[in-house]
């Protein structure tokens, strides 16, 4: 066991090594929120108040009408659909919310979204494990995160305003997202016996916040965790960002205190979902290891399995989590 703690975690260096360097290349005149200026202290009592409430926070929005949406691209049982965020932004390529639905002409009756990590550059992986939950009878719904993919603004990369230095800027995106998995919560319903969410990664942070305020079925956490500030801290994919704030002041307490209403942590007891299995890799060194099971804790020690991989390296184990997925569903659905 010692010797694989050592080389578990070099996937996560080379995969480190050989990407982007995750700054923010974007400057903001001032990090506000909803245009207003907080200290971390006044957000924090800010914000409090939505800790045992979380749906007078994380609320629709400007929630689109159903026909909104529209279909872009339909091929082989995966299409394409777009629709106005509940959020408007700055940036107009953000303001176009996007997924990609995997079913057959028949659907099936339970629908897993799929909420992906940060800063994907694209979302292939992501689709293949799509394409064999549908191949074992349960449909999916992969959600295009803001500021990612097609809606990265030009000359940035994918997800570079997601997660960032800009405090309230980085908490609006995750509110945006939450919004719009809500209202794919709510319009798939209608056609789905049993709805359930998948979170990978920095997914899992704004899937766990969803089903703070939606009830689901079924919550798959997969390699993610609670107090955002900490793994902020120790991640090695955020070593920019983390040098950043320590520029601006700004240190880890300060940082799990501001971005409070984004974590787990202080919002994980709402949490609706019916069933939890969480996947925990046992080497990771971009979403620490005591962080997952710190999540598991507040969610009260659901099923987990423990992988022996590191962040990156969880790829060799999809095969492994589809089947349990797949077999957790067709057990309760």
């Amino acid at each position: 066991m010692g010797i694989a703690s050592k080389l578990y975690p070099l996937a996560d260096q080379v995969y480190d090594y050989f990407t982007i360097k995750r700054k923010c290349s974007v400057a903001l005149p001032q990090d506000l929120f909803d245009d207003k200026l907080f200290s971390v202290d006044e957000f924090f009592n800010f914000v409090q108040p939505f800790f045992n409430q979380p749906e007078l926070f994380y609320t629709m929005l400007a929630a689109p009408q159903q026909e909104d949406i529209v279909e872009i691209h339909a091929e082989n049982n995966e299409t394409l659909f777009a629709y106005p965020s509940p959020a408007a932004t700055t940036w107009q390529e953000n303001n176009t919310a996007y997924f990609k639905l995997f079913s057959s002409s028949k659907p099936n009756n339970t629908l897993l979204l799929f909420a992906p990590g940060w800063a994907r550059q694209n979302l292939d992986i992501e689709s293949k494990i799509c394409r064999q939950f549908l191949n074992n009878g349960i449909d999916s719904c992969l959600l295009i995160k803001p500021f990612h993919q097609q809606r990265t603004p030009a000359n940035l990369y994918s997800g570079e305003l997601f997660i960032s230095p800009h405090i309230f800027l980085t908490i609006m995106n995750f509110r945006q997202f939450v919004a719009e998995i809500r209202f794919l919560i709510n319009h798939f319903r209608k056609q789905y016996q049993h709805i359930g969410i998948i979170g990978m990664s920095s997914g899992g942070f704004q899937a766990g916040l969803a089903i703070d305020v939606e009830p689901v079925d079924f919550y798959f956490p997969i390699i993610t965790g609670a107090r955002l500030g900490t793994l902020t801290w120790q991640s090695i994919f955020t070593k920019y960002i983390k040098q950043s704030f320590i520029e601006s002041g700004i240190d880890e307490d300060q940082l799990n205190k501001a971005w409070a209403v984004t974590d787990q942590y202080y919002l994980g007891h709402n949490c609706k979902a019916k069933y939890i299995k969480q996947f925990i890799s046992l080497y990771d060194k971009a979403v620490a290891t005591e962080c997952q099971y710190l999540l598991n804790d507040i969610y009260g020690n659901p099923d987990k399995v423990e992988l022996k991989c590191a962040h990156n390296s969880i790829i060799f184990y999809f095969d492994r989590i589809i089947k349990e997925i797949v077999e957790a569903v067709k057990k309760r659905g």
